[in-house]
């Protein structure tokens, strides 16, 4: 529920207890209740900003250091890379002895901390020219971080150290190394995550760690991957992102909102957008056994995490999808269906040497998911449903269009009916929605 809306429904409490519609207990207990979200609401104000202010000041402070740097002694420049080091040192020593419970506090100490970790390598680094690249240093500080997440309990510095750990795979893929030491590294801030989500998942904590997990897996995915197989990512994005939505219905199916559903939004988002890709020729190109590639920058042995994703990925999708039918959620199979579908198309592009089949067979999956999303939205009366499926339909017209060798007159006259074909939509949702009683 809204700041906006607790505050309506404090306002009303008075009001139903003078006509006996609850009596002075209940409205004790509901007003203690919603008092209490909105001070967490208040709370999780007052730590963002103390994000930012731990941020400002690490960084102002390496500023303030990078000034006249060259003109000082070794020494000189040694005491003052650990100086802020020592100050959040101190600062967090202070916060863990008084008990300080603040959020606000934890997170913006860990954030200064974290920065003061970094320019301290990279200050000694720069003094006593120590070599290194930009991976290693990023390997370094943020194993060197680590600590930080669970002596402050803070989700900022976890948030950072995914972030570290995927540039650090971006970085070392891309130097022809092996990204795959991303995963136990990775997994290394998971019990934090486990911590945060106990007793109410739904909180602002572990709904934004579950944000940067869930973009990490998506982005980290690519990168580890060794693409010895052309086209095995298709099998394994289109498992990956049906797996996130699934799991996310199954764990997280009563979140109240859109923010507390990370693993519904992004697994059904990149699932739409993974499909409306897979209308086009270029991914279904060259794909298969027959094009299996060797050599620098591909390493064949390094390529079974490859292998055992697209396993393992499509059978965990599909476990998650048979459990989701049982309990009467119909409207997963769409979406959950998406690494079966993957794996036809992939195994008839491969197999035939030939795209339309596939093409074909994701055009039609599109359209199948905007119409579901379609009538979904009409039967619960939900316009933002409804105006979902209606651009999922729209987006695959919209494509198609561009794809074929119409004028501009005709796709002028198309689109202007898509438009009052959405308006219409909306206006005659809004009105049944305003005359449900």
């Amino acid at each position: 529920m809204s700041q906006k809306q607790i505050r309506w429904l404090l306002g009303e409490l008075p009001t139903l207890l003078n006509e006996g519609v609850i009596n002075g207990a209940a409205a004790d207990r509901l007003r203690q209740h919603y008092e209490s979200a909105a001070g967490k609401g208040r709370n999780w104000a007052l730590t963002v900003f103390g994000i930012l202010g731990g941020t400002l000041v690490g960084l102002g402070i390496i500023l303030l250091l990078a000034h006249n740097w060259t003109d000082m002694s070794r020494a000189m420049r040694t005491a003052l890379a650990f100086s802020p080091l020592v100050a959040s040192l101190l600062l967090a020593g202070g916060i863990l002895r008084s008990g300080n419970d603040s959020p606000a506090c934890r997170e913006g100490i860990g954030i200064f901390w974290m920065l003061s970790i970094g320019a301290a390598i990279a200050l000694v680094a720069q003094t006593y020219h120590i070599p290194g690249d930009a991976g290693r240093f990023a390997m370094t500080w943020m194993l060197l971080s680590l600590p930080v997440v669970y002596l402050l309990n803070a989700t900022g510095p976890a948030l950072a150290y995914l972030a570290g750990m995927t540039f650090w795979a971006i970085d070392a893929q891309e130097g022809g190394g092996h990204a795959i030491l991303f995963w136990p590294l990775a997994a290394l801030v998971l019990p934090h995550t486990a911590a945060a989500a106990r007793g109410n998942p739904y909180a602002s904590r572990p709904a934004v760690l579950f944000w940067g997990i869930s973009a990490a897996l998506c982005v980290a995915t690519g990168v580890t991957l060794e693409k010895v197989l052309p086209g095995l990512w298709i099998i394994i994005y289109a498992s990956l992102f049906a797996g996130l939505y699934l799991a996310g219905e199954f764990w997280f199916g009563a979140a109240p909102s859109f923010w507390q559903k990370p693993f519904q939004t992004v697994g059904s988002f990149g699932a739409v957008v993974l499909a409306l890709l897979l209308t086009y020729e270029w991914p279904w190109e060259e794909i298969g056994w027959h094009y299996w590639r060797h050599g620098a920058p591909y390493h064949g042995l390094a390529a079974a995490l490859d292998y055992a994703l697209a396993a393992a990925l499509p059978v965990a999708a599909i476990v998650l999808l048979a459990s989701s039918v049982r309990r009467g959620k119909a409207g997963a199979i769409f979406l959950g269906a998406m690494p079966i579908l993957a794996v036809m198309g992939y195994a008839l592009a491969a197999r035939t040497g030939q795209e339309g089949g596939a093409i074909a067979l994701f055009n039609a999956f599109v359209l199948a998911i905007g119409i579901e999303r379609l009538v979904h939205g009409f039967r619960a009366r939900l316009i933002g449903t409804v105006n979902a499926g209606l651009l999922i339909v729209f987006a695959l017209i919209l494509l198609r269009f561009f794809d074929a060798d119409l004028d501009f007159v005709f796709r002028g006259v198309v689109f202007v009916l898509l438009g009052i074909a959405f308006l219409a939509v909306n206006l005659v949702l809004a009105r049944r929605k305003g005359a449900a009683p």
